[in-house]
């Protein structure tokens, strides 16, 4: 299917990228941007090379955004804060009461309204008592801020002092000024009244008011600062704008100039014309694969993939050690073997403190270091062993953000049209460096250019890229416009001539849209490489996923677990839900970091890390599987996009915990899921990230995640919804996805009626937690509200119909949208996945289906490790019930 026909296609999403796009769009050109990751700027995001070096000024109107970050991180609480005691002339409220005598204002504690913060229902006045005649310079306090009907928000502060609490003179007046918003430790909004002092005093009174369109007044601390202990010295470099912040503005780039773009889209192909001529990209993404015709491409990712598949030469990648960077923020530098040298770069980041993520302080250093690895080759699986052996390196326990990507100068360049002369200036490298030699149409805008590896790096630099991609993209532009209508346009191939496996590709194409009427265009049968071999491939490294990998590892398998993301664990990491709510807290789950019932996102990331490595497990990050290798009905592999191009997994058995069934789906399981028959949908949300956070758990819109452009639209619009956090996570916190036509669907009535089963791998334990409208009709009769049930999932949930060699684990499995509440908390999401795991191993010991293996000897296993309760193992089906019972 054809997702755009374009004159100028943009692969990549570099800030280089983006101004490649605009410009080309603004020279006449229809344009498309597929981005590989959930976001944009990955020289920047992806790597957290945010920071401006030495002597670099933006120029160009697009750098210069993106380095002016209008929101500021100031300390939540001075280190330098006097102590102090305090009285209010009005009782605070019953929701939001303070202690007696009063203590939560000046507790040191804020961030989190519903739990530290003190409620007035109207203006009110707070006498601090120094407690001895002293120097202050300044007092604060912090308020949250809520628009609404029940909200809450001040409108301003006057501040008197007196040395005996009777004669007042005024210090000043500070108002609420709305662009001063900045976000507490759990991401509610808060505001910072500061009113300067300087001068000897020992009480000091705050009248604070409440705004006109507020219902009351919420505070959260308060403060009066003493001098400065010892001399802060001035940053070398300008403040260090926000992930977010640079994401947020590339965005609004692309959608100001009418440029339309998608995420998470890695080219596959390269497309040709009648005269074979390059016209194109098919890119590969969790819909399958699209076409997207153009008469010109600017291939804009790290390393050159298009031109690599439109056949462009290259360098050889010399094997052996390789100098990497990779960028750390928080936490406290690491050494050993293999860390060359910790850069530190100032300023650092400043958040609040004492914090959910129970840091040391609340200044965020940020640390770039540089590695040296061994890499045997530029195969995705060497770059990939060399990315988790980067993160072993560098992890320290209060982390808050880190790269998505290694860094490396890239030191197999493209040979170009020309090649640049050491000591050529930036700014003055000629055109033909970043054209391939012998391919035409195509552009190369990214440290694969032609140019003396020592020019790679600053070309690199985003203030550098930025004005080369502007240059490029008015070429290209250009280049187009001059070039005839697109004819015969396909894909060619040939198939192999000696497969390493029998059997057939199949994969969704539909469209970037589910049900989309696309324009196609023909491909010839083809060959695809085979990326490696494995006893068990796990496609989604998420709350199902990554317990699946580390149980099919310690039971012996070889395993190799693919996650788009650059962390394992699902909802409870990437996805920032970093505490249980209901779920079995038994057996596998008990052991999950610690058995922690909350933890830090970071922490429980590296835990995962740590015991599949320790398992002797694969982990692929960036990966995303897009179809499956199918031999009759039996999967014997999984189709994986990956950054470096598009292949094949061989597994004897492959575990979908996508989520979403994706790999099931293409293999042609059926599947089921929300449609035109009916409306019910569970809420979604996409978290912001703070630093020094943890918890967050939002529920704001709902999602369709078959549905490329539904993806791009949350992860765009999010950005809007909360422009001032840190970040902005990267999974959707979807509750409800689409499930696979098992051998056996769970019901709601069989979990209310507490239905046994002879082959049970779970016992969840939930109440009915629906987020959103419900349709089994026995709602309608009784509503269970908060009770809890236990309910057992058995083993053909996880069997697809119609399919050998393939299990689904997550919420992908099949149950009823109705009875997913009760089964989908992450404790027992964890535990069904170990259970998937250790089965998948047991199939592929075997050499059997997973349909086959000894049920009895996987519960007894289950109930070793305190999974499951030993009467599974005499269980037989409840169903029918006796009359008596009924």
């Amino acid at each position: 299917p054809v997702a755009h026909q374009v004159d100028v296609v943009v692969v990549g999403g570099s800030t280089g990228a983006v101004a490649a796009a605009v410009e080309a769009a603004k020279a006449g050109a229809k344009v498309f941007v597929a981005a590989p990751r959930p976001y944009l700027g990955d020289d920047m995001t992806a790597t957290l090379r945010l920071w401006l070096e030495e002597g670099e000024q933006p120029v160009a109107p697009l750098a210069k955004a993106i380095y002016h970050d209008p929101v500021v991180f100031r300390p939540a609480l001075s280190p330098n804060r006097l102590q102090c005691k305090y009285q209010a002339d009005k009782p605070s409220a019953p929701r939001h009461r303070d202690t007696q005598p009063p203590s939560l204002l000046t507790d040191g504690k804020f961030g989190h309204a519903p739990t530290e913060s003190v409620e007035y229902a109207q203006d009110v006045t707070l006498v601090l008592d120094l407690l001895a005649v002293q120097q202050a310079e300044e007092v604060r306090l912090i308020a949250y801020q809520r628009e609404g009907g029940d909200g809450f928000k001040v409108e301003s502060m006057a501040v008197s002092i007196s040395e005996d609490a009777k004669t007042w003179r005024s210090a000043g007046t500070a108002r609420n000024d709305p662009s001063a918003e900045l976000y507490g430790t759990a991401g509610d909004p808060c505001v910072v009244l500061s009113v300067p002092i300087r001068t000897k005093t020992r009480y000091v009174r705050l009248l604070v008011k409440k705004a006109a369109d507020a219902s009351r007044i919420l505070l959260g601390e308060v403060e009066v600062v003493g001098p400065a202990k010892g001399q802060t010295p001035a940053p070398s470099r300008p403040a260090i704008p926000r992930p977010l912040h640079v994401k947020k503005t590339l965005d609004e780039a692309l959608v100001s100039a009418g440029v339309p773009f998608l995420f998470s889209c890695y080219p596959s192909d390269v497309l040709r014309d009648a005269a074979g001529q390059v016209c194109g990209i098919v890119m590969a993404n969790r819909a399958g694969r699209q076409a997207v015709p153009a008469k010109v491409i600017i291939d804009a990712t790290p390393r050159g993939v298009v031109a690599r598949l439109a056949g462009a030469k290259f360098r050889p990648y010399p094997p052996g050690e390789h100098t990497f960077q990779r960028v750390v923020i928080g936490g406290e530098p690491r050494s050993g073997q293999g860390i060359v040298s910790v850069r530190e770069i100032q300023p650092p980041f400043i958040g609040p403190y004492p914090n959910r993520a129970k840091t040391s302080s609340g200044v965020f250093r940020v640390f770039e270091y540089t590695l040296h690895l061994s890499v045997p080759d530029d195969s995705f699986a060497s770059l990939a062993a060399a990315d988790r052996q980067a993160r072993l390196l560098t992890y320290h326990p209060e982390q808050q953000f880190t790269s998505d990507v290694l860094w490396e100068v890239p030191p197999d360049s493209m040979w170009g049209q020309e090649t640049a002369k050491e000591g050529t200036p930036v700014a003055k490298l000629p055109l033909g460096v970043f054209r391939p030699k012998g391919v035409e149409r195509l552009w190369v805008l990214s440290g694969m250019a032609d140019v003396p590896r020592p020019l790679a790096a600053p070309l690199l630099r985003p203030v550098n890229l930025i004005d080369w991609g502007q240059r490029i993209g008015r070429a290209a532009a250009e280049e187009a416009r001059k070039l005839p209508t697109l004819q015969g346009v396909r894909l060619p191939g040939e198939p192999a001539s000696a497969p390493a496996a029998t059997g057939d590709v199949r994969e969704l194409l539909e469209g970037v849209r589910p049900g989309q009427a696309a324009a196609r265009i023909p491909q010839a049968a083809r060959s695809l490489p085979v990326l490696g071999r494995y006893d068990v491939v796990v496609i989604g490294g998420g709350t199902a996923g990554a317990p699946a990998a580390i149980a099919a590892a310690r039971q012996g398998a070889r395993t190799l677990v693919v996650e788009y993301l650059s962390g394992l664990g699902g909802v409870g990491t990437t996805g920032a839900i970093s505490s249980y709510y209901w779920g079995n807290r038994v057996g596998f789950t008990k052991e999950v970091a610690g058995g922690a019932t909350a933890w830090v996102i970071e922490q429980k990331c590296q835990w995962y890390l740590e015991e599949l490595t320790k398992a002797k497990g694969d982990v692929w990050f960036g990966g995303i599987g897009c179809g499956a290798l199918v031999d009759g009905s039996h999967v014997t592999g999984a189709v994986v996009a990956t950054p470096e191009g598009r292949g094949v997994v061989l597994a004897k058995v492959v575990i979908d915990a996508t989520g979403n069934a994706d790999v099931a789906a293409a293999a042609g399981a059926p599947c089921v899921y929300t449609d035109q028959s009916e409306f019910a949908m569970q809420g979604t949300g996409l978290p912001p990230r703070q630093l020094g956070a943890s918890y967050t758990n939002t529920d704001f819109t709902i999602v369709d995640e078959t549905d490329m452009v539904d993806v791009w639209h949350i992860f765009v619009r999010a950005k809007d919804k909360y422009p001032n956090a840190f970040d902005q996570g990267q999974l959707v916190d979807t509750r409800e996805r689409r499930r696979i036509v098992g051998d056996f669907t769970l019901s709601l009535l069989d979990e209310i009626n507490g239905r046994t089963f002879p082959d049970s791998i779970v016992r969840a334990y939930s109440n009915f937690d629906t987020h959103g409208y419900t349709v089994d009709p026995y709602l309608i009769l009784e509503h269970p509200l908060e009770k809890g049930f236990y309910v057992y999932v058995p083993y053909r949930c996880l069997l697809p119909q119609n399919v050998e060699g393939l299990l689904v684990a997550g919420i992908g499995m099949s149950v009823h949208r109705d009875a997913l509440p009760l089964v989908r908390m992450q404790a027992d999401i964890q535990n069904q996945g170990y259970a998937a795991g250790v089965a998948a191993a047991m199939a592929a010991h075997q050499g059997i289906a997973p349909r086959r293996i000894d049920i009895r000897a996987l519960q007894k296993h289950l109930v070793e490790i305190g999974n499951l309760p030993e009467s599974v193992l005499s269980d037989r089906d409840s169903y029918p019930l006796p009359p008596e019972r009924i």
